[in-house]
């Protein structure tokens, strides 16, 4: 399991926006403000999940991916995160998931305050990958 700081750039978000919750953005704000750690943001690398696109959205994926050259990773979850950090000029701790044994050790981390119980907890690396294919389809 790696964690990493990432720049915003390098994160292909979801398109939660806006986001579901100002209150919940605020508070992580305030913490990002106070020196809070934030629990990390779950990302795959997006070479795993491009496997999953169909020839239609590798296509337009591809069209962004030219615009947005430096971005690495597609985010899983913690879009009121990602966006508090940015918004406070910090860098985004991300827990990368490579193999299935990254998520296993990842739920450990729940009780320790460092990952939120989340649905990409319960499911493997290639279902992960086919709910972004679904949620970008």
């Amino acid at each position: 399991m790696i964690t990493k700081n990432l720049n915003p750039n390098q994160i292909i978000t979801l398109n939660d926006y806006p986001v579901y919750r100002d209150i919940v953005l605020i508070d992580y704000f305030n913490k990002c403000n106070r020196g809070q750690d934030l629990p990390f943001v779950p990302v795959v690398k997006k070479e795993l999940v491009i496997k999953c696109f169909d020839d239609l959205l590798l296509k337009k994926f591809q069209q962004f991916e030219s615009q947005n050259p430096t971005g690495e990773y597609f985010m899983l979850d913690g879009s009121h995160r990602t966006t508090a950090l940015t918004l406070a000029g910090r860098k985004i701790t991300a827990i990368i998931y490579k193999e299935e044994k990254d998520i296993s050790e990842a739920r450990k981390l729940i009780k320790t305050g460092q990952i939120l119980e989340s649905g990409t907890l319960n499911h493997s690396i290639k279902e992960n990958c086919k709910i972004l294919y679904k949620h970008f389809k």
